[in-house]
C-alpha cells in the first residue's frame, strides 16, 4: 500500500524549477521531465530550486503559505504573540485545538509540506552521483539536499513527537523516517533514531559544503553556514549546550553576516528585506508567484491592506513588553498606546483595526495610509529563515547552560548593545544570566517561529499570564476595550491575553501544563489510512 502523503505530486513539485543554463539560477517555472532534470549538474540545480520553491508553495486555502505557516503556528501556540480579535484564521491554532484535529486540512498541509521536501530531497540524493558535471557542483547540490532533508525531519519531529530528553534513551515514538523514496508502509522511528539521522545528514552536508569554493548567488540557497546554523538548532534542542554554542559560533565567525544598527530604523520594508546584513538564510519574495492575498506569511503578520492582520493585528504579550528597556530600539516595534496615537504614526491600512500593544515589526507596504504612495497591493516580501542574532543567542544560551557564564556574557553584549545604547555588560551569573538571555531571545525573535519550540524543548508550561483581578477591567467589549479605543481601569499585573474585543480564545486556553499530550500534533488521518504501520499519538 502506498503512502499517499509522500507520493502525491513528488515529480510535479520536483519540476517547479528553471530551465536556465545558469548553474546557480533561482527562477522557477515548470515542465521538464525527470530525465532532463538529472542530465547534468546545471539541470540538477533546478531540482534544488524546486526545494526552495516548496518552502513558500501555498496550499489550497487561506493561511497555508509554506514554511511561513509553520513559523506563524509556532508563535500562535505560545504566549508572546497575542491574538487580538476573533476571526476565521489562526484562532483555532491559538486555542490549541487545530493541531489536535486528525482531519484538519491545515495540519495535513504542514505534514505534507515537510514530507514533500523530504521526498524531493531523496529524489536528488538518489540521482546526483550519476549526473554529468564537476564533483564540486555535485557536492553543492548534494549538500543542499541533505540539509533540506534534515531540516524537514527536524521540524516534523518537534511537532509530531514528544520532546527530546537530554541524557535519556529517547525511545518514545518519533516520526516516520524517510531516507529513500520507498513508498512502503513504514512504522515511526524512535525520537533518538530520528535525531541520529538528522545529525548524520547535517554532518555530511557540512562536510560537502565546507569542502567546495562555490559561492551561492542568493541567500535562498543553502551554504555551509546555513547547514551549521540548522545543526546548532538541533544541538540546542537536544540539550547539547556547549556543542550548540560552538556550532553557532562557527556561523557567527564565518558567515559574513554582521549586526546592523538600522534593522529596526524604518517602517517600509522592516524585517522584509534580505539585503539586511543580519540575514543568513531567506526566502526571496516572488510577487509573480505569490499572488494570493491570504496564502503568504505577511498577510497574517504585516499591516498590509488586504490581510487578516488588518482585522486582527498581532500584539506583544504586555508583560514581556514591560521587560524591554525604554532605550531599546526594539521598544518601538509595539505600540502600547496605539489607540491614542495619531494615525499617521501607525503603519496600518485604511479601515484597519487598532489595538493596544499592536505590532509594527513586519511592515511590507507604505506605512502612511494617507499617502498617495500607499499602493495596498504588496502581498509578499523577503522572509528571514535564519538571522545572525539567533546564532548569537544560541551561543549565549549554550554557554550559559553549560556553566561558561563569562563567554555567554561576552556573546550577549554586542547584540544587546546594538539594540540598546544604554545597555551595560551583564553581571548576572547562573540562572539569572540564563533568564536574561531568554528574555533577549523572546524580544529579538518575536514572531519568527521559535516560541512554542522553545517552550517544548525546555519542558516549560505555556502560561499566558494572570487574568485581571477583581475590580479591574476584565476585557471584552467593556470599558473601551474595542478597536481604536483606549481601555480604562486596567490591572497593571494582568496579562493582555484574552482581553481584546470578543475574547475569542477563552479562559480555558490560558494555560497548558508541560506534560500535557497536547504538546504533540496528531498524525493526519490521511497518513494513517495509507500507512497502517504508522501509529497515532495519544488523543
Amino acid at each position: 500500500m502506498k503512502n499517499k502523503i509522500i507520493a502525491t505530486t513528488v515529480l510535479s513539485l520536483l519540476l517547479l524549477v528553471s530551465c536556465s543554463e545558469d548553474f546557480l539560477d533561482t527562477k522557477s517555472t515548470s515542465s521538464v521531465d525527470q530525465g532532463q532534470v538529472f542530465e547534468n549538474t546545471t539541470t540538477a540545480m533546478m531540482a534544488v530550486n524546486g526545494l526552495h520553491r516548496l518552502m513558500y508553495k501555498p496550499g489550497s486555502s487561506a493561511a497555508q503559505c509554506g514554511y511561513g505557516t509553520f513559523m506563524l503556528w509556532m508563535e500562535m501556540l505560545g504566549e508572546d504573540l497575542v491574538y487580538t480579535k476573533g476571526n476565521a484564521q489562526w484562532q483555532s491554532q491559538a486555542k490549541w485545538s487545530l493541531h489536535r484535529n486528525t482531519t484538519s486540512s491545515h495540519c495535513k498541509f504542514l505534514y505534507k509540506m515537510f514530507y514533500e521536501i523530504i521526498a524531493n530531497a531523496n529524489m536528488i540524493l538518489t540521482n546526483i552521483d550519476n549526473v554529468e558535471g564537476s564533483q564540486a557542483e555535485k557536492d553543492y547540490i548534494k549538500g543542499q539536499a541533505l540539509t533540506y532533508r534534515a531540516f524537514a525531519h527536524f521540524c516534523a519531529v518537534q511537532l509530531w513527537a514528544e520532546r527530546y530528553y537530554a541524557g535519556k534513551t529517547n525511545s518514545q515514538e518519533g516520526i516516520v523516517l524517510r531516507l529513500d523514496n520507498s513508498l512502503d508502509p513504514t512504522p515511526r522511528s524512535t525520537v533518538e533514531e530520528v535525531y541520529a539521522a538528522i545529525n548524520e545528514d547535517l554532518d555530511q552536508a557540512i562536510s560537502l559544503l565546507g569542502g567546495i569554493s562555490i559561492e551561492r548567488s542568493t541567500k535562498t540557497h543553502i551554504d555551509v553556514n546555513v547547514a551549521k546554523g540548522i545543526k546548532a538548532r538541533v544541538l540546542l534542542t537536544q540539550g547539547q549546550w556547549l556543542s550548540a554554542a560552538e556550532m553557532a559560533k562557527s556561523v557567527v565567525d564565518n558567515s559574513g553576516a554582521t549586526l546592523s544598527a538600522h534593522t529596526y530604523d524604518f517602517r517600509q520594508g522592516r524585517m522584509c528585506d534580505a539585503s539586511n546584513t543580519e540575514w543568513i538564510w531567506a526566502k526571496i519574495g516572488q510577487p509573480t508567484l505569490e499572488t494570493g492575498t491570504l496564502t503568504n506569511f505577511y498577510s497574517f503578520i504585516s499591516n498590509t491592506n488586504v490581510s487578516y492582520n488588518k482585522n486582527t493585528p498581532r500584539a506583544i504579550y504586555n508583560l514581556l513588553y514591560d521587560k524591554i528597556s525604554a532605550t531599546d530600539v526594539r521598544k518601538q516595534l509595539w505600540l502600547p498606546n496605539a489607540p491614542s496615537m495619531t494615525k499617521t504614526s501607525i503603519a496600518y491600512p485604511p479601515s484597519g483595526n487598532i489595538f493596544k500593544w499592536m505590532s509594527q515589526k513586519f511592515i511590507v507596504d507604505y506605512p502612511d495610509n494617507t499617502s498617495p504612495a500607499y499602493s495596498a497591493a504588496l502581498y509578499t516580501a523577503d522572509l528571514a529563515y535564519m538571522r545572525l542574532p539567533e546564532m548569537m543567542l544560541i551561543m549565549a544560551e549554550g554557554y550559559a547552560r553549560a556553566g561558561q557564564d563569562a563567554k555567554a556574557v561576552e556573546v550577549l553584549y554586542p547584540l544587546a548593545k546594538i539594540r540598546d545604547a544604554n545597555y551595560v555588560k551583564s553581571t548576572n551569573t547562573g540562572s539569572a544570566l540564563i533568564d536574561e538571555i531568554m528574555i533577549q531571545r523572546r524580544i529579538e525573535l518575536w514572531g519568527e517561529g521559535f516560541r512554542f519550540l522553545d517552550l517544548k524543548r525546555l519542558n516549560m508550561d505555556l502560561d499566558r499570564g494572570p487574568a485581571p483581578r477583581e475590580g479591574y477591567n476584565q476585557g471584552g467589549s467593556a470599558n473601551n476595550w474595542k478597536t481604536g479605543k483606549t481601555p480604562t481601569n486596567l490591572d497593571p499585573l494582568a496579562s493582555n491575553y484574552n482581553m481584546y474585543d470578543d475574547q475569542g480564545l477563552g479562559e480555558e486556553n490560558r494555560f497548558r501544563a508541560a506534560n500535557s499530550i497536547e504538546w504533540q500534533f496528531v498524525i493526519p488521518k490521511s497518513e494513517l489510512d495509507y500507512n497502517p504501520l504508522c501509529t497515532q499519538n495519544p488523543i
